[in-house]
């Protein structure tokens, strides 16, 4: 339950700043789905970690919707100011649930 409250909590402080969340270009896609194929969004991999306010900006943040095919799943990659780690948050819209993972080290510009 404390894990949910968490994941809830980072994802309502993070959603009240990704209202205009820019699409991913082909390089951050590569580096989401590379994360995917390795995997790395495991539950090895979930982060409980809550992000302060005005951590993140727009210029770090990125949705990837898959539009080929319709599971449901949404992947937000994002990348705290003044840090080398990227998290990404994946979204499953049929059930409803969030789940961030993270931190991964590497650069995807």
């Amino acid at each position: 339950m404390l894990t949910f409250v968490v994941v809830m909590a980072t994802f309502c402080s993070f959603n009240a700043y990704a209202v205009k969340a820019r699409s991913c270009e082909i390089l951050e896609v590569e580096y989401i789905k590379l994360q995917l194929q390795n995997g790395n969004l495991s539950q090895k991999n979930i982060s409980d970690r809550e992000f302060k306010r005005g951590t993140l900006g727009i210029a770090e943040i990125c949705e990837l919707r898959s539009e080929l095919v319709s599971d449901g799943l949404a992947f937000t990659l994002f990348r705290p100011k003044g840090e080398s780690s990227n998290y990404i948050l994946v979204h499953n819209s049929l059930d409803g649930s969030f789940k961030l993972y993270g931190p991964f080290i590497g650069n995807y510009t």
